[in-house]
């Protein structure tokens, strides 16, 4: 039963009803209560473009996903033996918060051997996925007001964080220079306000990494700098080439660089939302305290399963896992830029495709809706990274190579039926 005025009026009696009417008719004068706002940027943040347009494609059938960063591949077997393991010995309990001690040792173990990243049990955090790392660490960084840059096209998780802790986040286009990064474009974007920049190394969408050269004059940019540095590396095990480097080599960034990390994309584990962060001792002190409150520690199971990162066979089935992506890619690039497909490089890193369509007459919106309609293959519209991208599509290659190439002489009907 409500309680309002009148009920108290009628149910209650003497010297206690009175009083109980009147407090009521102060506190709530009308006889509807307004509801309190809610944070005032939510309005700024709406839900993913790509799985807007994923869940879009559900009301086809038969179709040929080619959009989300989902691999095909099982997680490696040791992983899953030892994530079994976890739950018959019940390790089933919280871990310290910068979690389990072997899972760190595990990690900084791979983190050496891979990517020659030296980093301390004190510069570490084991986190719930890359994106509770993402959002520990903008949370912590940012202030009201503060300017994150962004080198653009990028994934569209970033700029949704930023907003919600009331900074701005600043696209920094990298079409000129072949969606690279460099110091000269970097430079123009920077003001007082700025406190951070992301980067994403081998990039999503377009699977390009900044080049030993760029990198490197990048990196003794940054040095001269007060910007804190958020390199998000998910994709460094997924690499063609042998000129890469992790951003956390160049000793010279160390005070202001936080590394970011998962094993989703590497390891097939997306659904299992484990990752971590490298930072020095003082950042790490500091991050820890948003890591602390948002989730307490990553969960005991996964943690233990991933003590299995380094097993030989692990290893074995990640090397097939990238060797077949690499078949994709070659197969795929010059297929679709003998179609008119374009793009600057090919890429070097994860399993993406970023091409314009432009020369077929339709933007990236129009193309991926007719292509799922009319052929039943389902991308990505460019303007889901942003909307200056709008002639651009995303294509993820994922997938099994058969599955592809089905996909992909699909595309090729509907392009020819665009050009006739």
């Amino acid at each position: 039963m409500a309680l309002d005025s009148q009920t108290l009026e009628t149910s209650g009696n003497g010297i206690l009803s009175t009083a109980l009417t009147t407090l009521v008719k102060n506190v709530h004068p009308s006889s509807r209560i307004e509801m309190k706002s809610l944070n005032t940027q939510l309005p700024l943040v709406t839900t993913s473009k790509i799985r807007q347009f994923d869940a879009y494609c559900n009301q086809f059938e038969d179709v040929i996903r080619l959009t989300l960063g989902q691999p095909l591949f099982p997680t490696p077997s040791p992983v899953k033996a030892k994530a079994k393991e976890a739950i018959d010995r019940n390790i089933t309990y919280y871990t310290p918060n910068i979690g389990a001690e072997a899972t760190i040792e595990s990690v900084l173990q791979y983190c050496r051997e891979r990517f020659d990243l030296h980093y301390g049990k004190d510069e570490i955090l084991i986190t719930v996925g890359s994106t509770e790392a993402l959002t520990a660490s903008l949370r912590s960084l940012l202030n009201d007001g503060d300017e994150v840059l962004i080198p653009a096209p990028v994934y569209p998780g970033y700029e949704p964080l930023v907003n919600l802790y009331n900074a701005t986040a600043v696209h920094v286009d990298t079409r000129r220079d072949r969606f690279e990064l460099t110091p000269e474009t970097l430079q123009k974007q920077i003001t007082p306000r700025t406190k951070c920049i992301i980067i994403t190394d081998p990039n999503n969408p377009t699977g390009v990494i900044n080049s030993r050269k760029n990198r490197d004059r990048l990196a003794a940019f940054l040095a001269e700098t007060d910007l804190y540095i958020l390199a998000d590396e998910v994709y460094n095990r997924i690499i063609y080439t042998d000129d890469y480097r992790s951003f956390g080599t160049y000793e010279n960034l160390r005070k202001r660089l936080i590394i970011v990390n998962s094993f989703s994309k590497s390891h097939s584990m997306t659904g299992w939302r484990i990752g971590f962060l490298l930072a020095d001792n003082d950042l790490i002190k500091e991050l820890m305290k948003s890591h602390q409150y948002y989730v307490t520690s990553a969960c005991s199971v996964t943690q233990y399963a991933i003590q299995a990162i380094n097993d030989a066979q692990t290893e074995r089935e990640l090397a097939v896992m990238v060797r077949d992506y690499r078949a994709c890619r070659d197969y795929a690039w010059p297929f679709l830029c003998e179609l008119g497909f374009t793009t600057p490089q090919m890429p070097q890193g994860a399993f993406y495709l970023f091409l314009s369509v432009e020369k077929f007459g339709l933007d990236g919106d129009t193309f991926a809706r007719r292509l799922v309609e009319e052929q039943g293959v389902a991308i990505i519209p460019g303007s889901a990274f942003n909307d200056r991208y709008k002639n651009y599509v995303r294509l993820s290659y994922c997938i099994d190579l058969e599955s592809l190439k089905k996909a992909l002489d699909k595309i090729k009907v509907f392009v020819e039926g665009l050009q006739a």
